[in-house]
């Protein structure tokens, strides 16, 4: 644990700086380039097949966590169950990452592009979570995991909200 609440504050006023920062940078639109991949090549009729195939290891990472989560020994390696939660939710991100990141390369565009980050979301923001239950607070980990979590979401629906708009912006 970090030494009290006084020592989470230089943290939160980094996040709001940058966050207010971001404000006054030009907006910034996702740039078409990010549809070309390494690997351009078909095989067994799928294209870009490394890029997709590169996936599996997010499929297995995710039920192999799931899967440590339901054993009863994982159980003891939890100061406070309730520290299971973010973590259920990333592994669960990750799962949902292999399907949409071996979505997306399949046919590239901004539409698809939104399945392969939404899942990652779920990844991300829980990770956060879950670091400020086990070295800052439990109560507060698991308070703002469903916030993150919204604010994950809101930030990706608000880029694709905003490509559609043809002012793409990916700041938030």
């Amino acid at each position: 644990m970090l030494g009290g609440r006084s020592s989470l504050w230089p943290f939160l006023a980094l996040a709001v700086a940058v966050g207010i920062a971001a404000l006054f940078v030009p907006r910034t639109p996702q740039p078409l380039s990010c549809h070309q991949f390494t690997d351009r090549r078909s095989w067994l009729g799928i294209p870009n097949f490394g890029d997709v195939v590169s996936n599996i290891p997010f499929l297995v990472a995710g039920f192999w966590g799931l899967g440590f989560l339901c054993r009863t020994s994982s159980r003891e390696r939890f100061i406070d169950a309730g520290e299971r939660w973010p973590y259920a939710f990333l592994f669960l991100g990750l799962l949902l990452t292999a399907g949409g990141s071996a979505y997306y390369p399949l046919a590239p565009d901004n539409a698809r592009l939104v399945w392969d980050r939404l899942p990652m979301t779920l990844v991300f923001m829980p990770l956060v979570a879950a670091i400020l239950a086990e070295r800052v607070n439990v109560k507060l980990g698991l308070g703002v995991l469903p916030l993150l979590i919204a604010v994950g979401m809101g930030s990706l629906i608000e880029w694709h909200w905003s490509e559609q708009q043809g002012a793409g912006d990916l700041r938030f």
